[in-house]
């Protein structure tokens, strides 16, 4: 829909709205913490879902608000709105078919599934099967050495080693199909193991395929991004047909079950005897969803080139209407992530009313519960010069229920971020712990991702699991995450205050550090992503 927001009139009432300044740049004003997170996470915001009315009421009020503190718009033409164009493919019910040699007729969403990419809507493909492992190319590791994906399906496994590194698997899982296109595969097969069935059962995924709405951003020049252009096709079989599938090679289902349960898991890579041939079909929708975006300049002329991002999702999954009369259809996302937003608005003020050294961006982001893409967009079309963007501090769902003691700032140690982010917890009196679920890969799995993928620190603070927090954290996840129930009642507004406070505290450090952020040497994402690396000690 076009994006037709009110900034004027809601700026004017958000000017009337902001109480006097605080008289510390620490002193938090709670009371418009509140009224900016009952406001975002109001019934007549409908959920907020990218590309509803309900999200572009809450981008105008968003910008409204950056309007009454001063900020610089810095989004498209003068305007504090960065319109993302989103592009929804879906498949259709006709024309997903496969076959493959020697394996006799096979039924969609029974045998397999097929998704197509948002280049095009329908295609076919015919190729070769190249078995392939885990896709993985890494110190002492290349899946690839010894086969020849030009113009094949690559044939996959899902996951990887035990040895790797928790946010780095998840960073190989999230580009397996970027690096297979890099080596000219048209498509990829995923074979269904007994280690994948315990994450995610056939039936269930088949269902889930056959409802998929999957999403991604459409750049200036009309093209739908997917980081992998070659990769026109995906598909997946199911148990008894992934056992077929490998019949007869010298490397069978059974040597595959039994090599991933290994730790290193090492798997041959070669070329099946067999062909492959896929109809693909989708249906495409695109819609308009802005990012909103302001600028607060920096003090210091010396780094006036050297942008931070501090950013935070404003979207959150919409209207899910139900058959029972009376259901409580709206998902209000208050913790996720309209505390979030408040936070950081209030940050901004802070930090407007003594600014940093470094000119701060301010990034109220959509279309992160779609897949990361207003971040993504952005990270690939800034509004300021791509080299200047040094640093992102990323908020999304802190879940201030309880009275934390402790902080987790995913992905500062790996980076000159950290003591930064160590001085701002210890400043208010804040234990700064580690990772309590590295397995989760959590830092591959919010916007400050987009970023790091441009080769930009980033550090994503979240609140810890001491003092109950781990109990905490799983009442929300396990209940209210994603649902009806996630309304204001659910907010201690004493914790987000505090969360408010250390989050100024980290975003200023960083804004006043003396030498330009960068990755430590030989980190794994600052090497992998090209960023700046950190002078040898």
């Amino acid at each position: 829909m076009p994006i037709r927001l009110t900034v004027g009139l809601l700026a004017a009432t958000a000017i009337l709205a902001t109480p006097a300044a605080a008289d510390t740049a620490d002193n938090v004003d709670r009371a418009m913490l509140e009224r900016d997170t009952a406001i975002l996470a109001a019934d007549d915001m409908e959920g907020r879902e990218a590309g509803t009315r309900g999200h572009e009421r809450a981008a105008g009020y968003v910008a409204g608000r950056f309007a009454s503190l001063g900020l610089e718009p810095a989004g498209d033409d003068g305007t504090y709105f960065q319109n993302v164009t989103l592009r929804t493919h879906t498949p259709a019910e006709e024309g997903n078919t496969l076959s493959i040699e020697g394996m006799g007729d096979l039924v969609a969403f029974e045998d397999f599934y097929v998704l197509g990419s948002p280049i095009e809507a329908s295609g076919t493909i015919e190729a070769p099967l190249v078995f392939i492992g885990y896709g993985l190319d890494i110190p002492g590791r290349d899946d690839f050495a010894g086969v020849d994906l030009e113009g094949a399906v690559a044939v996959r496994v899902y996951g990887g080693p035990d040895s790797l590194d928790g946010e780095e698997a998840a960073h190989f899982r999230s580009t397996i199909d970027e690096r297979l296109s890099d080596r000219g595969a048209v498509g990829m097969l995923l074979l269904r193991t007994p280690q994948l069935e315990e994450v995610f059962g056939w039936e269930q995924t088949a269902r889930s395929v056959q409802q998929r709405r999957s999403t991604t951003w459409v750049g200036p020049d009309g093209t739908a991004y997917t980081g992998a252009d070659n990769i026109l096709v995906s598909t997946g079989l199911s148990p008894e047909l992934s056992r077929e599938l490998l019949e007869g090679q010298d490397f069978d289902y059974d040597d595959l079950v039994e090599a991933e349960a290994t730790e290193e898991a090492l798997m041959p890579s070669f070329a099946l005897d067999r062909s492959i041939r896929i109809d693909f079909a989708s249906e495409f929708e695109d819609v308009e969803t802005p990012n909103v975006i302001g600028m607060l300049p920096g003090s210091d002329p010396e780094v006036a080139d050297e942008y931070v991002i501090l950013t935070a999702h404003l979207d959150h999954v919409g209207i899910q209407p139900t058959e029972e009369e009376g259901d409580d259809e709206i998902y209000n996302g208050a913790l996720d992530n309209a505390v979030g937003v408040a936070s950081m608005i209030e940050v901004a003020r802070l930090l407007q009313e003594t600014p940093a050294r470094r000119p701060v961006l301010v990034l109220a982001l959509t279309a992160e519960e779609k897949g990361l893409l207003g971040s993504a967009y952005n990270a690939a079309n800034p509004t300021v010069p791509a080299d200047q963007v040094v640093a992102n501090v990323n908020l999304d769902m802190p879940v201030a229920t309880y009275d934390f003691a402790d902080v987790v700032a995913f992905g500062a140690e790996r980076s000159t971020l950290y003591p930064q982010v160590e001085a701002a917890a210890e400043e208010h009196g804040l234990k700064l712990s580690p990772d309590p679920q590295p397995e989760q890969g959590f830092f591959t799995r919010s916007d400050q991702y987009s970023y790091v993928k441009r080769g930009i620190p980033a550090v994503y603070l979240d609140l810890g699991f001491a003092n109950g927090g781990e109990e905490a954290q799983g009442i929300v996840y396990g209940e209210h995450y994603h649902q009806p129930s996630d309304e204001i009642e659910l907010v201690d507004f004493n914790a987000l205050e505090r969360f408010t406070a250390v989050n100024h505290a980290i975003a200023r450090n960083i804004a006043n550090m003396e030498e330009t952020p960068a990755w430590l040497p030989g980190d794994f994402f600052g090497t992998t992503y090209g960023g700046r690396i950190a002078a040898q000690d």
